[in-house]
């Protein structure tokens, strides 16, 4: 993670507000490049304590699925998302390195991305401490409201 790092995290999201607006403004920067689902879900969704139910591999097609339970924007109602990279050349996840765990993943704490040449890498932090890194082309999300 480069902006909000599990130091910043762990230590209690010191200066919030700036770090989102430095973030935001890398964005806004970049946006020309990235998939036009990819700032939607940046802008009218949150994946901010979602828990992830599903991941789905196919490297032979350069695929990845993640299905994620989670929010609405305004963490009111629960969401199911499904998140589809592809043209996918990197898919590292990295667990708790304690030698005993609570939890291997728990909820996904925040989310950020990356213009690198061409591609587009998208870095996750859960509060296990556990990270996810895609590297990818192109994105869509799906989305729908769980009944109660």
């Amino acid at each position: 993670m480069k902006y909000f790092t599990r130091e910043w995290w762990s230590s209690g999201c010191g200066e919030a507000e700036a770090l989102f607006r430095q973030y935001d403004k890398y964005v806004a920067s970049i946006s020309h490049a990235l998939p036009p689902r990819l700032i939607e879900l940046k802008e009218s969704h949150t994946l901010h304590d979602s828990e992830v139910k599903r991941i789905n591999c196919d490297f032979e097609q350069g695929e990845v699925e993640l299905e994620l339970l989670g929010w609405n924007i305004n963490l009111e109602f629960p969401v199911r998302y499904k998140l589809t990279y592809s043209g996918v050349s990197v898919f590292e996840q990295l667990f708790p390195q304690d030698e005993y765990v609570e939890q291997e993943l728990g909820d996904l704490g925040y989310w950020e991305c990356e213009l690198l040449n061409g591609s587009i890498e998208m870095r996750m932090l859960f509060a296990s401490d556990a990270e996810f890194r895609i590297i990818f082309r192109g994105f869509e999300f799906t989305y729908a409201t769980v009944k109660a």
